[in-house]
């Protein structure tokens, strides 16, 4: 049995928990397989729509996803299509290989390939606008939702099952130790932290104080609808900064008193991690599009997604640039949760 620590709800490391045995981890890998081969299935068939003519192709010629920096724009939908096609059945085909193989056997290439397909739905699919998207739902703005949020979404989840491939057959159960969980309560304080730098400034804007804006984005900023986007942004970031410290606290671990029905219950990590973990993904990849622009206006060149590095809007980039550091932490917080909570008993 490990003892716990009252004031962050965490166990005296040094000795293996709860850990999952090797034929629960290969069932685990074998799902997530099926998985990533019924989504490449479902996206090859979504690539023969478009490839057909058909309704919200999401790669097309769009001003908004050239300013959220969007990589693949103003593509042909009948090419793009038969592309998107060719690439999800091959992908079915890669999983039902990987599915046949034993993991005794050799799966370095097989990882390897899912490792770079995960990578390219996470990285090169995303662009600002899937967050932008997240925030009007939260505004109940649904009608702005575009097709190309909805295919980042979808991507985001396809990218996941891929990576789940990768990692899930390697996992191994490690004792956890007292740097570890420094480590861990380290990281989540930082991705706690760094959504601030995202906050406040809305939260400002929201009360009138606007700076860091050019004319035509404070003039959005100050209308009454573009407060009340700047307080749902900035206030979503702040409570979501607020509830990562339950990553590292006794609260995360166990319900608060207070909670009716719940109260002094155990919080199942799942009702954690999954949707902490989710925000992670998104962040990163929209974070990783605000940063392949500036990075390529040092290096001197131009991307195909044109969004315009303004110094007159300086406040409202920086805020942008912090979506990849904080769904990196966040990410890591999240790992070290989990690896807590799972190797802990009681």
């Amino acid at each position: 049995m490990h003892e716990s620590d009252d004031r962050h709800g965490v166990m005296t490391p040094g000795i293996r928990g709860a850990v999952a045995s090797p034929a629960h981890r290969r069932g685990r890998a074998r799902w997530a397989t099926l998985a990533a081969g019924a989504w490449s299935l479902a996206y090859a068939a979504a690539g023969l729509y478009w490839a057909s003519g058909g309704a919200g192709f999401p790669y097309g010629e769009s001003a908004r996803a050239r300013r959220m920096g969007a990589v693949l724009v103003g593509l042909d939908p009948r090419s793009a299509g038969t592309a998107v096609a060719v690439a999800g059945l091959a992908g079915a085909v890669a999983a039902a290989v990987a599915y046949r193989t034993p993991p005794s056997e050799g799966r370095r290439g097989l990882r390897g390939l899912a490792w770079s397909i995960g990578l390219v739905l996470l990285l090169l699919v995303p662009d600002g606008r899937v967050l932008l998207g997240v925030g009007e739902l939260m505004l109940l703005d649904a009608g702005r939702l575009e097709a190309g949020v909805v295919n980042q979404l979808w991507c985001a989840l396809g990218g996941v099952l891929w990576v789940c491939v990768a990692v899930l057959p390697r996992r191994r159960p490690s004792a956890i130790t007292t740097e570890d969980l420094r480590r861990g309560r380290r990281t989540t304080y930082v991705a706690a932290a760094l959504p601030l730098l995202y906050a406040v400034p809305r939260l400002l804007w929201a009360l009138g104080v606007t700076f860091g804006l050019d004319e035509e984005t404070m003039a959005m900023a100050a209308d009454p609808a573009g407060r009340t986007r700047e307080l749902v942004f900035g206030a979503a970031a702040a409570g979501g900064g607020l509830l990562t410290l339950g990553l590292t606290h006794r609260w995360g671990v166990r319900f608060p008193r207070m909670v009716p029905l719940l109260g002094g219950r155990r919080v199942p990590v799942t009702l954690a991690a999954v949707p902490a973990g989710l925000v992670s993904v998104v962040l990163v990849g929209a974070g990783f599009t605000m940063w392949r622009v500036p990075v390529a206006a040092l290096l001197g060149t131009r991307l195909a997604g044109e969004a315009a590095f303004g110094i007159g809007n300086w406040a409202a980039w920086l805020g942008n640039l912090v979506w990849l550091p904080w769904g990196v932490m966040l990410g890591l917080a999240v790992l070290a949760y989990t690896r807590r909570r799972k190797g802990t008993t009681g």
